[in-house]
């Protein structure tokens, strides 16, 4: 039994040795959640079609701003035909014409025209031939209605506005779940492997025990259950172990793919715990600024209340005032001489249209109404369940430090309790069920507190998170540089 149990223990170090030399064999690399995230950030391929995605929406803003340029307009022709005299004419006309269209719905315009006409014969002789004909005009419409301060303009910035924030924050909500599964699996990962540290350390105190009673067992002083049992907490060690180090190799390729690491890199997580002060009205308020959902619905009100006011103004009756001034000139040739005048030109006039039927109008206006309450509804919603959230998270973030402190504390305790009672145990005055109850005491309080801090810091995270703090949003706003 004896050369069975240290073949069995030679067999275990050899295997152990195995997997330390395979450990070596692959790159080392300790990383925290932040550059964890960070990695996620500059890497991964839904963060770069994410910020394409922003800069097409901020685009938008250009093609309103460009409703305030000069537009140009411009035609000529030359064309040969029989006038009503049935006499051949040659005519050549050109025109052109400058607009732009004001911030006040107002537009100003400047056009320009000249013709030039011959006929093959003058039927009568006052009659200019050839003829050439110009004239400059200066337009100016006033819409007095429909079209009044251009709200095609500025409720179109506003909707370029609506539209960007909407896209930034369903961009960044789609971020924020990529961080929090990226951050849970990091913390899932730590997890293990301290599980795995302390199934080590179980594992070496375990064969200290074992030791100690085959060699009592050998002397009679033990009997044959005490080595059994001692033997099957050794191997329950063991098999714990090799149990998790199937979950962290699991774990740790997950972790490598999500942030672009080779499947050789042994990764290990760094815990950093950053405690903060937790005021709920401050915690509330910085959620309620940068929370993504919110944003989003934000969004969608200012949208909605941008395409009120354009259903308003498009259901109003159209109504312009047109001012023009300008100058004429007209020359050419009668069989008397030549001719040249030069008059001025200009004039008022209202323009009206009224649309009898007013149904679309009304309906359009009012599913943007019904689209606002919807928005407003879901802020109130939102609202509601982010309070209930923080107080969630503060709760289970304050009882976990006085559960960590209590931990601690009994940690201490069953440490001191094991080794007293291995002391005793030397004596023969404590027995090994005793020994096994205080190891499984001694690894189950190690395990918990250690885990326990680990959640303590995924909790702080998933706070941070929550703050718009664990990574910056305005990396959705930069272009990636390509690299050359």
């Amino acid at each position: 039994m004896h050369n069975i149990l240290f073949n069995k223990i030679f067999l275990v170090f050899l295997v152990m040795g195995m997997l330390i030399s395979q450990t070596n064999a692959r790159q080392k690399i300790t990383l925290s959640l932040d550059d964890v995230v960070n990695k996620i950030l500059k890497q991964y391929p839904s963060i770069k079609v994410a910020r394409l995605e922003v800069e097409q929406a901020r685009q938008e803003f250009s093609k309103i701003e460009s409703q305030l340029g000069w537009v140009l307009n411009a035609q000529s022709g030359i064309s040969r035909d029989i006038s009503a005299f049935n006499i051949p004419n040659e005519r050549f006309d050109a025109n052109v014409n400058i607009s732009s269209l004001n911030k006040s719905g107002s537009t100003f315009g400047v056009s320009g025209n000249y013709s030039y006409e011959k006929s093959d014969t003058s039927i009568i002789p006052s009659l200019l031939n050839p003829a050439r004909r110009s004239s400059l005009d200066l337009n100016y419409r006033i819409p007095l209605a429909q079209g009044e301060d251009n709200p095609n303009y500025s409720e179109g910035l506003e909707l370029a506005k609506a539209s960007l924030e909407r896209t930034l924050a369903e961009k960044i909500n789609q971020t924020d779940a990529l961080i929090s599964q990226t951050a849970n699996l990091f913390y899932d990962a730590a997890s293990t492997l301290v599980r795995i540290e302390d199934a080590n350390a179980s594992i070496k105190r375990s064969l200290r025990l074992l030791r100690y009673v085959e060699k009592n067992k050998s002397l009679g002083l033990v009997e044959k259950k005490d080595f059994l049992d001692a033997n099957a907490l050794y191997l329950e060690r063991i098999a714990e172990r090799d149990n998790l180090l199937v979950i962290w190799s699991r774990q740790r390729s997950e972790l490598n793919r999500l942030i672009g690491l080779k499947s050789n890199v042994e990764l290990f997580p760094d815990i950093k715990l950053v405690k903060k002060k937790l005021i709920r009205k401050d915690i509330l308020d910085r959620v309620y600024q940068v929370s993504p959902e919110l944003q989003f619905q934000y969004a969608r009100l200012k949208q909605a209340e941008s395409e009120i006011m354009l259903a308003n103004d498009a259901k109003r009756d159209q109504l312009d005032l047109v001012l023009s001034v300008g100058a004429r000139n007209t020359s050419g040739d009668t069989v008397i001489g030549s001719v040249s005048d030069n008059e001025w030109a200009g004039g008022a006039r209202l323009e009206y249209r009224f649309s009898f039927d007013q149904r679309g109008f009304n309906a359009g206006l009012y599913q943007k109404v019904l689209q606002k309450e919807l928005a407003e509804e879901e802020i109130e919603r939102i609202k509601t369940e982010i309070d209930y959230t923080v107080d969630s998270l503060m709760e289970q973030i304050q009882r976990s430090e006085t559960s960590i402190n209590s931990i601690k504390k009994r940690q201490e305790v069953e440490k001191e309790k094991l080794i007293e009672a291995f002391e005793r145990y030397k004596t023969g005055r404590s027995n090994t069920n005793e020994l096994i109850d205080n190891e499984n005491s001694l690894f189950i309080s190690s395990l918990l507190y250690k885990t326990r801090k680990i959640e303590l810091s995924r909790l702080y995270s998933d706070l941070d998170l929550m703050l718009g703090e664990l990574w910056d949003s305005k990396i959705l706003l930069s272009r990636e540089k390509k690299e050359e």
